[in-house]
């Protein structure tokens, strides 16, 4: 038997591949004797290392120490395991790397899809933590043996949850660029079926370091695509692609507090490591507890060290200590090659740069992090509306909004996170609600002394604030439930799609520029029906290292605008593409008044024109060359992420670009 501590990750292939039958086919030599390979004879393939080993510095989680080694390789080799050449790590230097990854991805159904066998060893080496990808609403249709009526109504009933998707393995929060091909009946479109689409073909069910190192060994080699889903929270579905074996990290979720003194390179203070599996929640949670807060989001089920982080990360805490991912201090990581290594300033110092806003599955999978804490502070919070009426046009109304505009870089000056939406029913009828003003260390009395201006200027204009409420708060975790509790998060959905834009402050500071973006705004908001937007300023901050990859547009941004398109559950592939259509072009007018700045690619739009610039900015280049570097294969892809361009899905419609399809590299 191949020897191993690890602890084996849960067998829930068990109940749902058809794997067991398979292990007379696969063999072991022991010793003079050949003998059926199966759980029984070979343990997960993976080795416990110790702790203190990682080059970082700080100790390895448990998940961590198990890990595949050249040794377990050599071990499973000398055992004549058929296949086992599938789970060495890549050569990057080798001619074979780019060879490899030229054409297309394989699918189930061509003669290169691994066999049976195949995954079964796959299986075998991964503890059993392999589970055959079926859409989370196969229950409500009856040609998969799953159909289940009683199950598909308490689906249907958790559908617009974000906890019920994130423990998924195929869950996801925004199923538009999937494919939309597996909704609960009276949730989707006309007609509705139920197919596996643009999900995973396989899912790991990630517990230690050595299965995401053996499932990108295996995915290189045979050429599959690879997909990672953290909680399954993007908006343009990076998580997920046809054909492809999924890296599910949801459970990689330990905290360690690291003390108040805790000291890398320059920094000395309190920090926390986590594992990327951590949620918002649960880290405001533990941090709280502590007496200290931590640079998160504003959704529950967000993972920090997923797509969050790596895309760089705003915060009600962004005006005061800038990005999530500058709060980053160390990294341990899987690379595309299979090795795990630890990434921080003084190791793999590219990566470190990278990794913290260059996008995410692009450069490896991260399976643990040490951030930045801070001291905790109370946050006091404000929401208030005023609208056109009888008595108010719709031109006072925007001469409001201007009023608004103008507090813009006091707030963010002042360390305040300001989330507001813009409804117009018609050019004639506009409404605003700020929810909410968030001030970060300020009370009530300071906060009013604050807005008082403004709702001067509002009530001089007709427009007296109304449904205004102040409501302090001890920290960042009682203020984050009660202005965005879970309940709020609807997900599911698939008849709207958003784009963004990041304003500079430059245009603040010329009097003319801000006024073409106060026309701009205005006439997109009528035309589009709604928009949203962020008053904040990723803070320049000394004391921490912003020497990253995060979009150098975020240095100089004030107001972080959102534009959405709208359709009906009628709609077909056709219009939906339309709607985008418009909704790029409508943002033509937003990039026009703002030029060289960009968007947060976390919340843009899937179609943005020159994404490479728009999301990424003069770092670009460098983030290219670093993926042909540590990728040549191709082994990581998400749509608009870094080398994208390189490759392709078939079967697409202008404007409505899905997963579904077959991922190909584009010829030269």
């Amino acid at each position: 038997m191949v020897t191993s501590v690890a602890v084996k990750a849960l067998l829930l292939a068990a109940a749902s591949l058809p794997f067991t039958d398979l292990a007379q086919a696969q063999t072991i030599r022991d010793g003079n004797q050949t003998v059926a390979a199966n759980a029984t004879t070979v343990a997960p393939g993976a080795a416990d290392v110790s702790p203190d080993s990682a080059d970082s510095g700080v100790s390895y989680f448990s998940f961590e120490s198990t890990q595949l080694t050249p040794e377990v390789i050599a071990n499973l080799t000398a055992l004549n395991l058929t296949g086992i050449e599938y789970f060495t790590f890549g050569n990057a230097s080798s001619p074979m790397a780019k060879r490899d990854s030229a054409g297309c991805k394989v699918l189930p159904g061509d003669a290169a899809w691994p066999s049976e066998i195949d995954w079964f060893l796959l299986d075998l080496l991964l503890g059993g933590a392999l589970i055959k990808g079926v859409p989370v609403a196969a229950p409500c249709y009856s040609n998969w043996h799953q159909y289940n009526a009683d199950e598909c109504t308490t689906i249907t009933s958790d559908w617009n949850s974000s906890d019920f998707h994130a423990s998924q393995p195929t869950g996801i929060d925004w199923p538009l660029f999937e494919g939309v091909t597996c909704l609960p009946p009276t949730l989707a479109p006309t007609n509705a079926t139920c197919t596996l689409g643009g999900m995973p073909s396989y899912i790991v069910n990630v517990t230690n370091v050595a299965q995401i190192q053996l499932a990108f060994n295996f995915a290189r080699s045979l050429n599959l695509r690879l997909s990672v889903k953290n909680q399954g929270h993007d908006f343009n579905a990076k998580n997920v692609g046809a054909g492809s074996l999924s890296v599910w990290t949801k459970h990689l979720n330990e905290i360690q507090y690291l003390g108040p003194e805790f000291t890398i390179g320059s920094y000395k203070g309190p920090a926390l490591k986590i594992g990327s599996g951590v949620d918002t929640l649960q880290a405001y949670e533990y941090a709280d507890a502590l007496g200290l807060e931590v640079v998160g989001g504003i959704s529950t089920t967000v993972g920090l060290g997923g797509g969050y982080i790596a895309g760089g990360g705003h915060s009600p805490l962004i005006s005061m200590y800038g990005m999530a991912a500058d709060q980053v201090l160390s990294m341990e990581v899987v690379l595309p090659d299979g090795r795990f290594v630890s990434v921080s300033e003084t190791s793999y110092p590219d990566l470190f740069w990278a990794l913290r806003g260059g996008g995410g599955s692009t450069f490896g999978v991260v399976t643990s992090l040490v951030i930045r804490a801070y001291p905790k502070l109370p946050v006091t919070t404000l929401t208030f509306s005023f609208g056109t009426s009888e008595n108010v046009t719709n031109n006072t109304f925007w001469e409001g909004m201007d009023a608004v505009w103008a507090t813009f870089p006091a707030y963010a000056d002042a360390g305040h996170y300001r989330y507001w939406t813009i409804l117009c029913a018609s050019e004639s009828s506009c409404s605003f609600t700020m929810s909410p003003h968030w001030a970060n260390n300020c009370t009530s009395a300071q906060l009013q002394e604050f807005v008082d201006p403004l709702f001067a200027n509002l009530t001089a204009l007709g427009m007296a604030p109304e449904d205004v409420v102040y409501t302090e708060f001890d920290g960042v975790l009682n203020a984050f439930t009660s202005t965005f509790p879970a309940s709020s998060e609807a997900v599911g959905t698939w008849s709207y799609h958003t784009g963004s834009r990041l304003f500079p402050r430059g245009n603040w500071e010329n009097a003319t520029a801000l006024a073409a973006q106060s026309a701009a705004i205005r006439n997109a908001a009528i035309e589009a029906g709604m928009m949203m937007g962020y008053n904040i300023k990723a803070a320049v901050n000394p004391t921490v290292n912003q020497t990253n990859a995060v979009n150098p547009a975020w240095r100089d941004t004030l107001m972080h605008g959102m534009l959405g398109a709208v359709w009906t559950q009628t709609a077909t592939p056709e219009d939906i593409a339309a709607a985008n259509q418009v909704l790029t072009e409508r943002l033509q007018t937003w990039r026009d008044v703002s030029p060289g700045s960009g968007a947060y690619m976390n919340e843009a739009d899937i179609n943005e024109p020159d994404f490479q610039q728009s999301f990424y900015g003069s770092n670009y280049p460098q983030l290219y060359a670093m993926k042909q570097q540590y990728d040549p294969w191709g082994v990581l892809y998400a749509i608009t992420a870094v080398g994208s361009e390189d490759w392709y899905v078939t079967d697409q419609i202008p404007y409505y670009p899905t997963q579904n399809g077959r991922l190909c590299r584009v010829e030269n």
